[in-house]
């Protein structure tokens, strides 16, 4: 699959990021519109597509080196994970900063995660605690790149998957799932405001710690206090009138009211 690079930070014309594009390789016997949602689903998650970028399927086509029928099959994939829109008759785009699917997509992050921990934190052998802290560790170091490098954002989704380990394949996909969609938000949110990353220095390492003392509530409590910080700054931000209560209502079955 070619290199796709992410967005710089100002920002890439739909006709270069068209122009970029190649024909798409495929592995013996891969379904054409199976690779080309992985890597369109790419392009829209790194942000090298932009927020409202109308997808041409014709001219997407063209560039990927198959028909139209895989390339209408693999944009589909995309609405149902909420990652581009289509009204009938008119082209899909790439969606932008919405509050209310961005809240969604935070509030499933925050039940299935807080679960997700509980459940992990007590089947933790002494290697799992010890590579959780490591993790943590290495991201204080990087904290100056919080977000800016593939180092970090590889070594931040380790961590955050370490924590949920052992709630089973099913509610794992569905984390990474969330955490992908959240990654396509937080690239907007770098471009359009400050890193949300750098107002939380330290809680990956309390998180670290409390796995380390076998506190398993106090982990998913801290754990759903960072993701809410997180919801909540970002909203803030790109949206300041919108009332994020779910948010707060998810965070209230972890944790006691007012500890944000």
């Amino acid at each position: 699959m070619p290199d796709v690079g992410p967005r710089t930070s100002g920002g890439m014309s739909v006709g270069t990021w068209l122009d970029n594009l190649a024909p798409i390789p495929r592995e013996a016997g891969e379904h054409a519109a199976n690779a080309a949602h992985t890597y369109l689903r790419t392009l829209v998650l790194n942000g090298t597509v932009p927020p409202h970028a109308e997808l041409n399927q014709v001219e997407l086509a063209e560039r990927l080196g198959i028909s139209r029928t895989p390339v209408r099959e693999a944009v589909r994939m995309l609405q149902e994970e909420g990652l581009v829109e289509a009204e009938p008759y008119k082209r899909a785009r790439v969606i932008g900063f919405e509050a209310a699917q961005f809240e969604f997509v935070y509030v499933q992050r925050i039940l299935l995660e807080g679960l997700a921990v509980r459940l992990t934190v007590p089947l933790m052998s002494d290697e799992d605690r010890g590579a959780v802290q490591a993790l943590a560790a290495d991201l204080a170091r990087m904290s100056n790149d919080a977000g800016q490098t593939p180092e970090w954002n590889d070594t931040h989704n380790r961590f955050h998957l370490a924590l949920v380990a052992g709630a089973g394949p099913q509610v794992l996909r569905s984390i990474e799932g969330h955490m992908q969609r959240a990654e396509h938000y937080r690239l907007q949110y770098q471009y359009r405001g400050p890193r949300a990353s750098l107002r939380h220095l330290g809680e990956h390492e309390r998180i670290a710690e409390l796995c380390q003392a076998r506190d398993a509530m106090g982990a998913a409590s801290e754990l759903a206090a960072h993701l809410a910080r997180t919801a909540l700054s970002m909203i803030g931000e790109l949206a300041p009138r919108y009332d994020p209560a779910a948010v707060r209502e998810a965070l209230g079955l972890f944790h006691a009211p007012g500890v944000i």
